[in-house]
């Protein structure tokens, strides 16, 4: 068999071709119990087409479901990074594309680093970390949704131990609705 047909026949069988990214629905791990804990709530590190503030959005539905749980998101965030300077690292400009791929096992440095270091200063047991957050075209009737690629991690070791692809309710488009929709359901599965 000549090269050009064995790099023909590998082409054809996918091999070496680059696995799809998961789409929603789509979901790998176990979240754990986080009630009674503190979680740090890192900003959504990439949007695209999505109105509002889904940052806030998030911090609100999630503080909602899970009065139980420490949340440690936005400004007290913002200011322990702040505090720490150069060593507690950027919360919003982490380096995520890994998880753009798939299924993420375990992170290491950089962004191990500076989850470890903003979990040992606020005493977190755990992560969520919102990848990236794309708002879908509306349709003809005006409405649209919001698709998160979502992680929760365990700060102290960088392993992932849940992620997934949440697809929120259609929403009036060019409105908050779309980010509120997607948080209330990232809030369901997180504190069911």
């Amino acid at each position: 068999m000549t090269a050009l047909a064995a790099v023909a026949l590998l082409a054809g069988c996918g091999v070496g071709s680059a696995p799809e990214p998961p789409g929603p629905g789509w979901e790998r791990g176990a979240v754990p119990e986080l009630r009674g804990t503190g979680v740090l709530l890192l900003p959504v590190q990439g949007q695209v087409g999505v109105a509002g503030d889904l940052d806030a959005e998030l911090a609100h539905a999630l503080r909602e479901a899970g009065s139980t749980v420490r949340w440690i998101a936005g400004s007290e965030l913002d200011s322990v990074a702040e505090r720490a300077g150069a060593l507690g690292g950027d919360p919003r400009n982490l380096p995520v594309a890994a998880f753009e791929m798939g299924e993420v096992e375990r992170v290491g440095d950089p962004l191990f680093g500076t989850l470890y270091r903003l979990a040992g200063l606020t005493e977190a047991g755990y992560a969520v970390l919102p990848v990236t957050a794309r708002g879908e075209t509306a349709d003809e009737t005006g409405l649209a949704s919001v698709r998160l690629n979502v992680a929760l991690l365990d700060p102290r070791t960088g392993r992932v131990l849940w992620q997934s692809i949440i697809q929120g309710d259609p929403g009036a488009a060019d409105t908050p609705a779309p980010a509120a929709l997607v948080a209330e359901r990232l809030a369901g599965r997180l504190l069911p």
